[in-house]
């Protein structure tokens, strides 16, 4: 309680992402349902003018994310003699759909719309529009594959992965990894059951607002392994 209020006396509406959105919309801005700003002290948003900026819902943004809704590149044509002084202004909506991740350090331009089920990678800088459905990364961002290649790529990869943070943690501490070391691969090896009782699984299955989609699929769904037990004895056999 204490650090909480400490950080929200530092970095006032900066100090959570709850009260970054909060400030988001008393500023004009459009901001939907379960969005997360993951480091919003470390994050900018376009304040200069932010009633041009729709977020739908379930949008998470990572730390370093960066959106623009100008820029002020006309300073330079001003002083063109050709230009005679004018002023030509450079200010364009950002539009952010629903269910979409955008990774750390991206900078989205002005006058970009990214549409619904969209994932940008890492070190983007988006300045065109992106389509719904699809994976954006690079500078500048292109489209990678649709979000269905994606979910099969994340399928086929989620033993190993977990097999390699086992081995990882073994090495590192000289020990087996305790179960809550999985709290993104514990349905390999949990019933939903099972998985409820723990709180940080618990916790992310409640994750995006479809509890009850995460418990349906665990349900019809066996894990792959028996067990935590099964699971490790595979990584260790």
């Amino acid at each position: 309680m204490i650090r909480k209020l400490i950080c929200s006396l530092i970095y006032k509406e900066k100090a959570d992402s709850e009260s970054f959105v909060k400030f988001l919309r008393q500023k004009g801005a459009s901001v939907g349902e379960d969005v997360r700003f993951f480091s919003p002290m470390k994050s900018t948003v376009d304040l200069q003018t932010p009633w041009l900026i729709t977020i739908g819902n379930h949008v998470n943004i990572t730390q370093g994310v960066v959106i623009l809704t100008h820029d002020y590149s006309w300073s330079v044509l001003k002083r063109l003699p050709k230009n005679n002084g004018r002023i030509l202004g450079a200010q364009s909506p950002v539009k952010i759909g629903d269910n979409v991740f955008i990774g750390m350090n991206t900078v989205i331009t002005r006058g970009v719309t990214i549409g619904n089920n969209v994932v940008i990678g890492t070190n983007s800088v988006v300045t065109s529009d992106c389509e719904d459905n699809s994976v954006y990364a690079g500078n500048p961002a292109k489209k990678i594959m649709d979000i269905d290649e994606y979910l099969m790529k994340r399928e086929a990869k989620q033993i190993q992965e977990a097999k390699q943070m086992a081995l990882c943690y073994f090495e590192k501490f000289g020990e087996k990894p305790p179960v809550e070391v999985f709290k993104e691969y514990f349905m390999l090896f949990l019933t939903a059951e099972e998985a409820e009782k723990i709180p940080i699984f618990k916790s992310q299955l409640k994750t995006c607002g479809n509890y009850e989609d995460s418990i349906a699929y665990m349900k019809n769904n066996p894990p792959v392994f028996s067990g935590y037990e099964a699971f490790l004895n595979e990584c260790f056999k």
